[in-house]
C-alpha cells in the first residue's frame, strides 16, 4: 500500500515536457434547471449538443494554464403548463405541457481561464481543474422552430465557473485525442428584458449549471523534451529554459 502511494505522489512532482497543445471537440451536454425569476421551468432532462474549444500551455511542473471556451444549448421540457406572455407582437399563449422545448439559450457560449493538474502515463495524461470566465447567452426568441414551446430572450450576460475532469492520448508524436467531462455554472443577467409572468416587471436573472462532455482532437505546437532539464553539458552546467545560458 505505501509502494503504491509513492508512486501517486511522484507521478504528481515529477518534471515533465514543457507543451503549448490546442484541441477542439464536440459532444452533448445536460442542464439543470434555471433559479430565481426564471417563472418557466421544466422537469425532463435533454441531451443538448455541446462545443469545447481550447489552448493549454504545461508547465515543467506538470501544471496546465490555458484559455477553455464551450459552446451548448441549455433547454428542457416541462409536463407542466404554464400561462403565455406577450413577446413583443408575437402572443404565446401558453408555455409547457406540449412535448416540446424550454429553450434557456440555443447558443451559451463562455470563455474561461483554467487552471488543470496534469497526471502523465507515458504517452497519455489525466488532469483535473477548476475554470472561471464569462458567460453569454443568444437566442433569437421572435422566432419559434416546431418543437419549441419556449425561448427566452437574446442577450444573458454573467459570470461562469466550475471544473473539468478529462484524460488525452497521443496518436503522433503532435497530435492526440482527448475526453472531457465538465460542468458550469451560470449567473445570467438580461438587463434589456422583463422576467415573464414577474408582476412589477423585473428584469429577468437565473442560475443555471451545464455538464457538457466532450471527445476532440489536440495537437502539440510545441514541446521542449523533458531530458533539457535536470541534465548538464559537456562542461558539467545545468541546462535552462533560456538557451542563451547553455553555455
Amino acid at each position: 500500500m505505501k509502494k503504491l502511494l509513492l508512486f501517486f505522489v511522484l507521478i504528481g512532482i515529477r518534471s515533465q515536457a514543457q507543451e503549448f497543445e490546442g484541441g477542439i471537440g464536440g459532444g452533448f451536454s445536460v442542464n439543470t434547471q434555471p433559479t430565481d425569476n426564471m417563472v418557466y421551468k421544466g422537469d425532463q432532462s435533454l441531451m443538448n449538443y455541446s462545443a469545447n474549444l481550447r489552448l493549454l500551455y504545461t508547465t515543467k511542473n506538470n501544471w496546465q494554464l490555458g484559455v477553455e471556451g464551450q459552446m451548448h444549448e441549455l433547454s428542457s421540457k416541462s409536463s407542466k403548463k404554464y400561462g403565455g406572455f406577450y413577446n413583443g407582437s408575437l402572443r404565446i399563449d401558453s408555455v409547457g405541457g406540449d412535448d416540446k422545448k424550454l429553450v434557456y439559450a440555443k447558443y451559451l457560449v463562455n470563455v474561461c481561464g483554467v487552471v488543470n493538474k496534469r497526471f502523465d502515463f507515458g504517452g497519455s495524461y489525466a488532469y483535473v481543474g477548476i475554470a472561471v470566465g464569462f458567460a453569454a447567452a443568444r437566442n433569437n426568441s421572435h422566432k419559434y422552430e416546431s418543437n419549441e414551446s419556449y425561448k427566452a430572450p437574446d442577450g444573458g450576460r454573467g459570470i461562469a465557473y466550475g471544473a473539468q475532469l478529462g484524460y488525452a492520448a497521443n496518436i503522433t508524436s503532435q497530435i492526440g485525442i482527448y475526453l472531457e467531462g465538465s460542468f458550469r455554472a451560470y449567473t445570467l443577467d438580461y438587463r434589456n428584458a422583463d422576467a415573464p409572468q414577474v408582476p412589477g416587471g423585473p428584469k429577468l436573472k437565473y442560475n443555471i449549471m451545464a455538464f457538457p462532455c466532450t471527445f476532440g482532437l489536440r495537437y502539440v505546437f510545441h514541446r521542449v523534451p523533458a531530458s533539457a532539464y535536470g541534465t548538464y553539458n559537456k562542461e558539467k552546467l545545468r541546462y535552462y529554459e533560456n538557451k542563451k545560458y547553455n553555455k
